[in-house]
């Protein structure tokens, strides 16, 4: 029998594994088959800022629930978060003619499209849903407004834009209860400090089917992925940031390079967090 957990029907691929495939193979294979976790990998600094992007989410989410967000003195990084959250509630004031849903999660199988996306939040509107994705771990004050403009399109261009378009789009009759063409989306990703929209995405039907096609390209390529043919060679840029970097290469990760990288807790945010833990 074939206890490779990537042909089970219960395992779904999000952006996050697929993007860590691309990365390494190996790494996919023992974080996501093996089932092996990040343990005190990441300095103190780095889980100090990883704490307030989890202490962020989890306000957010009960600011939208229309509940206490708990936000007290005494937490990790008080005077940042009281900052980020006062631009939350004034960027975004709740209305009675939209529906939030924050944190929230859908699923979704074809074939061997077996999607899933976790969504910071969802807005519902009589003309169509808003993907709102926070960004909290990303360098302060860029040098250029040209930096700005590589960064909105590297985020354009993301599987993370990808996986949430696709997937709210073949599932949004779970959400509305009615079909929801692709121009009645769209996907943002803002920041609360500085605050501003990082990117706008616009959907549409010919986006949805280059999507789909990618995704399944993507999926299909690590299902019929041989690892006896692995080659670390081709992957080892990526060691140094890599929490097996031990195992492969007998050293340790390197901190300062892993931090360095400015993606690196975004690529832990909540999705991937709930997979590490």
């Amino acid at each position: 029998m074939n206890n490779d957990l990537r042909f089970f029907n219960y395992f779904l691929f999000t952006q996050q594994s697929i993007s860590t495939f691309e990365k390494c193979p190996l790494k996919f294979k023992k974080r996501y088959l093996e089932g092996l976790k990040w343990k005190n990998v990441i300095s103190e600094e780095a889980k100090r800022r990883l704490e307030m992007g989890e202490n962020f989410h989890l306000m957010a989410r009960r600011y939208f629930l229309g509940i206490d967000t708990g936000l007290t003195k005494g937490i990790e990084g008080y005077e940042e978060l009281s900052k980020w959250m006062e631009a939350l509630e004034s960027y975004f004031p709740k209305t009675d003619d939209a529906l939030y849903l924050p944190e929230y999660k859908l699923r979704m199988a074809k074939g061997t499209l077996r999607l899933e996306a976790n969504f910071d939040l969802l807005v519902i509107k009589k003309d169509g849903i808003e993907i709102w994705d926070w960004k909290t771990h990303g360098k302060k004050n860029p040098d250029k407004a040209e930096n700005e403009r590589l960064k909105s399109e590297r985020l354009k261009g993301s599987l993370q834009t990808m996986v949430y378009l696709f997937v709210l789009k073949e599932q949004a009759e779970r959400v509305v209860q009615r079909e929801v063409d692709c121009s009645n989306i769209r996907m943002f990703y803002w920041q609360p400090d500085p605050v501003r929209v990082l990117a706008e995405i616009n959907y549409s039907d010919e986006m949805h089917e280059q999507f789909g096609q990618a995704l399944r390209s993507k999926i299909d390529g690590i299902l019929h992925y041989d690892y006896e043919d692995f080659d670390k060679e081709l992957y080892k840029k990526n060691c140094p940031y890599c929490e097996f970097n031990w195992f492969c290469n007998n050293e340790r990760v390197d901190f300062e390079a892993m931090e360095d990288d400015e993606d690196f807790l975004d690529q832990l945010d909540w999705d991937s967090i709930e997979e590490l833990r």
